[in-house]
Order: structure tokens, then sequence, then C-alpha cells
């Protein structure tokens, strides 16, 4: 069984992690009481103390004063020079077993504050990168005992038939001629032939489907495709195992597909490979949330998007997943505001067969399951209704659900992208959304800007969609005048960048008689030219940049309003304007 030494690598990017993000010391002790990663760098004590006591009983641990004359101080070794001011600690649960403890150790008054003000929301974020801790080392297992499995293939072949057995999926092994050297009963049944029958065959000719063919004869390795087996689809992966070598393995994993409809498997596992480099934005500010959003992918297991509509909420979530260590794997997405709610469960969950009148035989695959080992995309998560909160919730918590009508647990290994336009913190307090599914889906949040808050980038934006539109409207457009882009400029973009192309796309159909093919202020829609919130006639760079500045400088009193002038209330503003906070302190002290 690997131990929390094994991923230590792993764990010690969590823990710098969780240091830079809340300025918190963190550590991780397994339960030998070894250190094993983290930003604490004082022995462990002799007597284990709190640690100990967290292995043993498996509750975590939170005090904000340390006794010093408690009986764990009194028999610690360390007594006369601990600098603790207090701690919070969480078991590292795998299997059952308490295998380690992380916990936040506070050294500043700061840091006691910190806690006291943020307990709750502090302790679901450390119960969560326990979690993910576990889950990484369930993943170092599976791969230690694949490795064993790999190499001893042909002596411990019964071994590995054993273990074939216990998979849901239909699992075939091919040599390097393409011929069936294992398979196991799943995807026999799916041939619908027996072990002997099967044996030394061809997959090739068991499978006429040409897609598979041009799958199997290109090798393209680790890509899911639809294929057909006598009247059923399946989503088929193909890789490789010893890449190079004589004992060339070759392993094909079939996944039953159900419900999908005029979707295939490959698209739904492969569609739209949006990334960072698609989102177009070159304003220190976007430039600042790509490079956060690309080092939170492949660690962070829930991301909160936040923002207006149309600041490319989607765009981000699928840029994070294709980012992701998931990217192979299905990306489906959820409008919890475009499903009617009577729906929404049986859609978000499954049902099984007779569940409720009109249910389908054989029952619906959700959309939980058909993400299983991707990424589930909830937008607009703020309408989701109250009474399925509590079943998110569940399923967050336990990475299983039971679908609609039916008993049986379903395991899940999922990542979750939730997105809302709303002020979820406000409806918390109202009541309107659960505080602690708040919580578990903000494990990191990433606030997008309104368009008018980074209007440098609008001729980048524009200049794109021209590019995009003119050859589909078939219009002689090259590009578009000064004073015209002035006036984009300044517009104040309540539907952000979708607005922003609606109005393009009127541009360039206005302007199909032009002989220029240079768009102007002719072309332009009536709410564009009329619009006078902040100012009415600005013509120079220079003023523009003014009411940019101004604009910025009334968000950020706004956003030290709501979060506090603490130094953490602070490091918050700057991460919600995308700036360094040396840079916000700079602007603040401009402003007074």
């Amino acid at each position: 069984m690997p131990e929390l030494m094994d991923i230590r690598d792993f764990i010690q990017k969590i823990a710098q992690g969780i240091t830079f993000a809340i300025g918190i010391d963190t550590q991780v002790i397994d339960s030998n009481l070894q250190r094993v990663a983290g930003t604490v760098y004082k022995p462990i004590p002799k007597n284990g103390g709190i640690v100990k006591r967290v292995v043993e009983t498996g509750e975590y641990a939170i005090s904000t004063t340390v006794d010093r004359k408690s009986p764990a101080c009194l028999n610690c070794n360390q007594r006369a020079s601990c600098k603790e001011m207090g701690y919070l600690h969480c078991p590292i649960v795998h299997g059952n077993v308490v295998i380690g403890v992380m916990g936040l150790i506070c050294y500043e008054k700061e840091h006691i504050e910190k806690i006291k003000d943020e307990r709750r929301g502090l302790l679901n974020f450390i119960q969560s990168m326990c979690e993910l801790i576990a889950l990484k080392l369930k993943e170092e297992e599976v791969r230690q005992k694949e490795q064993q499995i790999y190499r001893k293939l042909d002596s411990q072949n019964q071994v590995l038939n054993q273990v074939l057995e216990q998979i849901s999926d239909g699992y075939v092994l091919l040599d390097a001629d393409n011929m069936i050297r294992n398979i196991n009963r799943k995807a026999l049944n799916i041939f619908k032939m027996d072990y002997e029958s099967v044996l030394e065959k061809n997959i090739l000719d068991l499978i006429p489907d040409p897609v598979f063919h041009k799958m199997i004869e290109d090798e393209s390795v680790n890509v899911y495709e639809k294929i057909k087996i006598g009247e059923e689809s399946y989503g088929t992966l193909f890789y490789k195992v010893a890449e190079g070598r004589e004992d060339l393995v070759k392993i094909l994993n079939f996944k039953t597909i159900v419900n999908i409809g005029s979707r295939i498997a490959g698209e739904a596992f492969r569609e739209n490979q949006i990334t960072f480099s698609h989102i177009l934005g070159n304003s220190p500010r976007m430039r600042h949330l790509k490079e956060i959003a690309q080092k939170v992918a492949r660690t962070m297991p829930n991301i909160l998007l936040t923002g207006e509509t149309g600041t490319g909420k989607e765009m981000f979530a699928r840029a994070i997943h294709n980012a992701s260590d998931r990217c192979g794997n299905p990306f489906i997405t959820v409008n919890c505001a475009a499903i009617p709610m009577e729906l929404l469960e049986s859609e978000l969950f499954g049902y099984e067969e007779g569940a409720f009148t009109g249910a389908k035989k054989g029952g619906k695959i959700g959309k939980f399951e058909l993400a299983d080992t991707g990424t589930i995309f909830l937008d607009e998560i703020g309408e989701m209704p109250f009474h399925l909160q509590a079943k998110l919730l569940r399923v967050l918590q336990e990475r299983k659900l039971e679908r609609v009508g039916g008993n049986k647990q379903v395991s899940l290994n999922i990542r979750i992208i939730s997105a809302t336009n709303r002020n979820l913190e406000k409806m918390v307090e109202e009541g309107k959304f659960r505080e602690d599914l708040y919580y578990r889906l903000n494990i990191f949040e990433i606030h997008l800007p309104p368009l008018r808050e980074r209007p440098e980038d609008i001729p980048l934006l524009v200049h794109y969609f021209i590019e995009k539109y003119r050859s589909f409207f078939e219009v002689n457009v090259s590009g578009i005048d000064q004073e015209a882009m002035e006036h984009l400029c300044r517009y104040q973009w309540k539907g952000n960048i979708r607005e922003l192309e609606n109005v393009v796309q009127y541009m360039i159909s206005m302007n199909s008689d032009s002989i220029s093919g240079i768009m102007g202020i002719s072309t332009l829609p009536a709410q564009v030219m009329e619009d006078r919130i902040f100012h009415a006639e600005v013509n120079t760079q220079e003023e523009r940049e003014m009411d940019f500045k101004l604009r910025e400088m009334i968000h950020m009193k706004e956003l030290l309003k709501q979060y506090g002038d603490t130094t953490e209330g602070k490091k918050q503003v700057a991460r919600q304007m995308g700036i360094s906070l040396a840079t916000l302190y700079r602007r603040i002290n401009k402003m007074q």
C-alpha cells in the first residue's frame, strides 16, 4: 500500500499553494509522526502532541489559544521554545484508516484572527485538500498495482485475470500484432463469445467498424472513439504499455454509451479543445487571471467562476479542463437555469427503469455519470433548486450518487467547475443557497471582470470577430475606422463579450454595400451611439485612459469596502482585480 511519502512532491505543492493562498503555514505529517511536506520547519514533538491525538481519534482539532499548562504541552520536549499560537488539524483518511494529518500552524496574531473569522470555510477547505491527497494516493495505489501487473504480465496472468474481472468496463489486451492475449468477462459479453473462441483472434476481424480500424492502424493513443459492435455502440479507448519494447501490450477499454443521442462518444470526450491561448485578452488583469487558472488547473478539485453574463466563464472552464490531467476525458456542461426544475434531478443524476411515469426502458444515465473521470461544468449554479443542493452536496462529499428510483451507489471520479453571475454569498445570507455547498464549490474562486473594466481588450476582440464573420456573411469588410472603434471602447457592454460579438455581426451586415470595406459609425447600432453612461464625447486616448482609471479606482474602493482594510482583505481585493498586492498598495497610496 502506498504511503504519503510516495506522493511527497504532490503534497508539497498543495501545502505551498495553501500557504500562498491564505498566508498561514501548512504541514502534513504521516501516521508515523514523520513530516511529509509543508512550510513548517520546526521539529515534531517526541510525544506527537495534538497531531498524535488527531491520528488516534480521526477527529479534527482547532484551537485559537495554546495552553502551555495542558498535558500535551507539559509533556512536550519543545515547550520552552515553542512559538505556536494556534492550529487547525484535519485527518487524512485512506481506506477508512487515518494515514496522516494536514494542519495550519499559527505563529502570528492575524493568523489566529483568520481562524476565528473563517473557521468553517478554512475547515471545509483543509478537509477538501485532505480528500484530494487521499484521491491522489488512490491513484498512486492503482499506478503501482498496474506497473506490477504489466511487469509480470506473462508470469502472473492469472492475477491479471482476477484484477480485470473486478473492472466494470470491457478490457481487451492485445499484442503488437493486434492479437487478443487476454480479455475480461465484460468484454466477452460485448462480443457475445466465450474465452476460447476469442483468444488469439485478431481484433480487427471481430470489429469491422472502419472507425475502429483507423483507430488501431493509426494507433490513436489515449483518444476515445464511438464504434459499433453488433447493434450496440461503445466509447473505446486505445492505449499502449511498454512502447518500444518487444513485449508491447496494447489495451482496449470499452465503455457503454447510454442515451447520448447524436453526440458521439468521441465528441463527448474531445469536445471543443479550447485552451488558454483561445481566450482573447492582453490586458494585465486578463493575463494574470489566465496565469492563475493555469496554475490551479492541475490541483484544485472544485473551482467557482464568477462574473457577469457574457464574460467567458464557459471558455475558462473548458480551458481549465484541457490544461488538467483530465483533458482526454469527458467535459460535460449543464445549464442549471435552462433545464426545467422537475427534470433537473433526473438530468443530473439519471434514473432507473420505472422510476416514474414516462421513464425510458432501461433507465437513463445522468450528466454526473457521463462526466466520470472528467469534468462537469455546472453553469448558473445559483439557479439550482434548494432541494437539489442537498443531493449535490452529498455527491461532493461522498463522490457517489444514486439514480432517481435506484438504491445502488455509483462511484464517481469527477472535477466540478461551477459558474454564476449571481452573488452566492448574499444568497447564503438570505437562505437561498446552502452555506455548506457554497464552501464545497468555492474551494478556489476566479472572478472574470466585465468588458467595461478592460476596454484595452476591445480592439483585439473586435478584429477577431471581424475575421470570424466577414467570410460567413460574404461581404467586403476589411476593418473598422478609428471613430467607430472609439465608440465601441466607450460603450458599457452590459452583455460583455457576447454583446460585443452580436454588435460586430450587426455592423458587418450593415456594411454590405461599402466599397472601401471599412466599417464606420454609420454601421453602429443605436444603443452604442446613444450610450452616455460615463461620458459623451471622449476623443483622445489620454481621456479614455483617465476614464478607465477612474472606474478602476471606484471598483477598488468598492472591493475594499466589501473585504475590509486588513492584510487578508487586501489580498482578496488584489486577487479579484487580477493585480499583485504590491500594485494594490501603490494604487491605494495614489488614491489617498
